[in-house]
């Protein structure tokens, strides 16, 4: 070996572990850099002429596991769907509040019902009255406020989705970035471990939103898909496009979370037409959807159906009862039933007139099953008949009862025997008559219609199946003036359209239901748009079935009691009519009370609405099955995400343990690499004095 050889070797040699040194104290320096991932060097001899001449670095190799790196990100992305969850349940059960206080949901109904018993120990009394009457407006502030700071969080969440999507966009343009720096390295033969720190660094960012998957490509660069498979960067960057809501009702429709290809060089989108929403499984990103789509509007759901169902059952009693003296006339609400239809009741309704002195001036029994009372047309004709011309009207949908012939007031009651029913309600409830509570909504959708009975709408209604990401496999215009006249023409217009999806039928009260096909169980049916009228009641399609988002879930907003008993508390119904008394009805009674009293231990039948499975229960039982579903919902996501971030620091530390820095053994690399360095630097100065040799000797 020549001196020169001898030369190079040491040179080589000392520039070898400078790297080596530099690449030790970047790791002793980076021990506490999250998502730092050690270096080390890798040594290869140099030969000329197949003699070694020295030592040079190969490569400096970036330690990690893609494996475990993989099931990291898909193990964060399951923590961070559930953490988000957590934060609105947080927010929602500090609204909901404690079940056992006195202002929340439970305590509210259980106010209510004590107001109501202890009218029952003098009705007489302003103060009892008024008492009962502020229960039902305080029950109806706590609906009023949970339906709508619902939909606050909801907005709060979608706000989230726009915000995470800005930061995965970005994440997304960086990583392409990355991905051609790093090509570039690699093909110059330079070192890229900095590179693939900062594109782990972008991954890492995009899984706690989303999930995803890593492929690689030619030249170390990556691809980047969901879990379920869409693309979101190959050879070019996609980007997520969506648009927040301004405002969020129950009725809001969402925007969906499109993929499209990004142009960098115009820096403008190009549509796919990909929806991204249903393909999320996890992440940030899904969790703030789920809230937002599915979790929050069926608890609002949940509380629209407990507050109809308040709403019904104290409308009944008051129907059923009569005020002291008896009202001069009532107007009911708008049913959308005109005199020619059939009245639809079986059973038997009273009608009586009263005097001053509260006595009945005239009286008469509607018995609903005479095959010759057959419309409401002989209904009212046979009342008027019996208690004066005018005494009954039917217009726009709306019943109205009036004093006439002398009679100072007026009254409806149910024939115990055989009490009138359609769909559920007796006569004066059906239409209203003497409601104690009135919504913003009709809550009231069991119509009474059966298949044979003729619609009556004009128009048309367009109708969609949607699902909670806002999958819509299918829409239909229902245009009632080119299909038949029954209601079995409506349903299977319906069920030919969307048959394949879900089935409508009429129940036996006349409600139109529809039970999803298999797969579509989280589907509703919507109304996009309804400019239907039952025959020029004003009434449409969707508001007497019910049909659209908006039910049930705001049957709780602008809960109240009746502006006119809200204004006299007299006008609350506590009597009931003795036809054969004198007088007939007398402020002493307190039966209608005791009747509102026992709503309070009372069972009812609750259907299964946004998943809260059909029960038959109490009032109070209910509010406490809602209140205390959603405390398991909030725990349940609290204890999944306490999993998700168990496993995700499992995985973590496994990563740690591969690619994480250890001070020893870097000490110990640096005492060797200082000492090669020494070393090679001696190998120059002995080379050098040798030189000084063989020129002294010349």
């Amino acid at each position: 070996m020549s001196l020169n050889a001898i030369l190079n070797s040491g040179v080589s040699g000392m520039l070898a572990h400078q790297t080596a040194l530099n690449v030790t104290s970047t790791n002793i320096a980076n021990v506490q850099t999250e998502g730092y991932a050690r270096k080390t060097v890798e040594y290869s001899s140099i030969f000329v002429n197949g003699i070694g001449t020295g030592v040079e670095i190969s490569e400096v190799r970036r330690i990690t596991d893609e494996f475990i790196a993989k099931e990291l990100r898909l193990a964060t992305a399951g923590s961070e769907q559930y953490k988000a969850m957590s934060e609105i349940y947080g927010q929602l059960q500090s609204l909901l509040g404690d079940p056992a206080a006195n202002n929340s949901l439970t305590g509210k109904l259980d106010n209510l019902n004590s107001a109501f018993a202890a009218l029952t120990v003098d009705p007489t009394m302003s103060v009892s009255r008024t008492a009962a009457l502020n229960e039902i407006t305080n029950f109806g502030i706590e609906t009023n406020r949970l339906l709508s700071q619902i939909q606050d969080l909801r907005k709060e969440a979608d706000t989230h989705v726009a915000e995470e999507i800005e930061v995965v966009n970005a994440a997304i343009l960086r990583l392409h970035d990355l991905n051609l720096e790093i090509k570039s390295a690699s093909q110059s033969n330079k070192p890229t471990g900095d590179l693939l720190d900062q594109r782990d660094q972008a991954l890492t960012e995009i899984s706690k939103i989303m999930d995803i998957k890593t492929y690689p490509m030619r030249d170390g660069a990556v691809a980047v898909v969901t879990d379920a498979g869409q693309q979101l960067l190959d050879f070019q960057p996609r980007q997520l496009v969506y648009s927040p809501a301004a405002s969020v009702t129950s009725e809001t429709i969402f925007s969906q979370i499109t993929l499209n290809v990004y142009d960098t060089v115009n820096k403008t989108v190009a549509d796919t037409g990909l929806a991204l929403d249903p393909e999320l499984q996890s992440g940030s990103l899904r969790g703030w959807l789920d809230m937002r789509n599915t979790e929050l509007p069926n608890l609002a759901a949940q509380i629209g159906s407990l507050s109809a169902e308040v709403a019904a059952r104290f409308n009944a009693v008051h129907n059923d009862n009569i005020t002291v003296p008896p009202p001069a006339a009532m107007a009911g609400r708008n049913t959308g039933v005109v005199a020619t239809d059939a009245h639809g009741f079986s059973g038997q309704a009273s009608f009586y007139s009263f005097d001053a002195n509260n006595n009945v001036v005239a009286s008469y029994t509607v018995d609903f099953d005479n095959p010759g009372t057959a419309t409401m047309a002989d209904v009212i004709a046979e009342v008027n008949g019996a208690l004066g011309a005018g005494t009954l009207s039917l217009a726009n949908g709306v019943l109205t009862m009036s004093a006439q012939g002398g009679a100072t007031g007026i009254g409806i009651s149910q024939e115990a025997g055989s009490p009138s029913d359609r769909g559920g309600r007796g006569f004066s409830h059906f239409f209203g008559m003497n409601d104690l509570i009135t919504t913003m909504i009709n809550t009231t959708n069991d119509t009474g219609l059966m298949a044979s009975d003729t619609h009556g709408f004009t128009g048309t209604t367009t109708l969609e199946f949607r699902g909670p990401n806002g999958e819509e496999p299918v829409s239909m215009t229902l245009d009632f003036g080119a299909i038949g006249g029954t209601m079995a023409d409506v349903v299977n217009e319906i069920n030919s359209n969307l048959g394949g999806y879900t089935t409508a039928s009429l129940d036996a009260n006349g409600a139109l239901v529809f039970n999803n096909s298999t797969g579509f169980g989280d589907y509703s049916v919507n109304v996009l748009a309804d400019a239907t009228d039952r025959s020029a009641t004003g009434m449409s399609f969707s508001e007497m079935f019910g049909v659209g988002l908006k039910y049930p879930a705001d049957a709780g907003l602008e809960f109240s009691v009746d502006p006119a008993i809200a204004a006299n508390p007299q006008l609350l119904a506590t009597a009931k009519i003795n036809p054969t008394g004198t007088p007939a009805v007398t402020s002493a009674d307190n039966r209608g009370a005791l009747a509102f009293q026992d709503l309070a231990t009372a069972r009812f039948t609750f259907g299964s609405v946004g998943g809260l499975t059909g029960s038959t229960v109490s009032l109070g039982d209910y509010a406490a099955q809602i209140l205390a579903k959603s405390g398991l919902d909030a725990a349940r996501a609290e204890s999944l995400q306490s999993d998700r971030a168990a496993l995700s620091g499992e995985f973590h530390n496994r990563l740690q343990e591969v690619s994480g820095v250890n001070m020893d053994e870097e000490l110990a690399n640096l005492i060797v690499y200082q000492n090669a360095y020494n070393a090679s630097a001696r190998i120059i100065t002995t080379a050098r004095e040798m030189y000084d040799v063989l020129i002294n000797l010349v």
